[in-house]
């Protein structure tokens, strides 16, 4: 009597390598989606480091910025009088002026005395207080120009608060602007402004 060989289950089968990898892709493929994705969450690395960059950036423009400077400018007011006398005069202190009070509107006058010296810091759009002997001066430095040039707006009030200057202009570096407020008696009152 023949006896026949068990049929061997099909869990008991041994596959090549070959059907054991499509066996393994189909598996794959019969997943469904929402499985696939939960199995790698993380980002990619470049994900990542643009996170990281974007991090960076943001903390730096949102840093206090206490290491930039500031727009400043050194400049000097020299605050004389001009009057008409027999004899040219000039103060020494007023040498370097010499040359532009020979010029009108300047050459009204032929004697010129000091008045008042200050030194002030001015800084871009703040308006700074010029102290003088006859009413008062306000100086705004708007901007630079070129890295050598002064860009001033000046004004002057007379011994009675009233305006008598508003003049913008740009100051060369070693270079003078002078502001006048004629005066009655053919006199003048006159503000010097050089910057560096």
């Amino acid at each position: 009597m023949i006896e026949r060989a068990a049929h061997r289950p099909a869990t008991d089968r041994v596959l090549s390598p070959e059907r054991a990898a499509r066996a393994a892709g189909a598996s794959a493929r019969s997943r469904p989606l929402a499985q696939l994705a939960v199995c790698d969450r993380r980002p990619p690395r470049r994900r990542l480091f643009g996170i990281a960059l974007a991090a960076a950036i943001a903390a730096i423009l949102m840093a206090p910025r206490h290491g930039r400077a500031d727009v400043t400018a050194e400049c000097d007011f020299i605050e004389f009088s001009g009057t008409s006398g027999d004899k040219p005069a000039i103060d020494g202190e007023l040498q370097q002026l010499e040359k532009k009070l020979k010029k009108p509107p300047f050459s009204t006058w032929n004697q010129f005395k000091l008045l008042a010296r200050s030194h002030k810091a001015l800084a871009k759009k703040k308006p700074e207080p010029i102290s003088l002997k006859n009413g008062s001066a306000t100086a705004t430095l708007v901007e630079i120009v070129d890295k050598s040039k002064v860009r001033l707006t000046v004004t002057m009030d007379d011994a009675k608060g009233k305006q008598v200057a508003n003049n913008t202009a740009t100051v060369e570096a070693g270079d003078y602007v002078i502001y006048v407020h004629p005066l009655p008696r053919n006199e003048g009152h006159l503000l010097s402004v050089s910057c560096k």
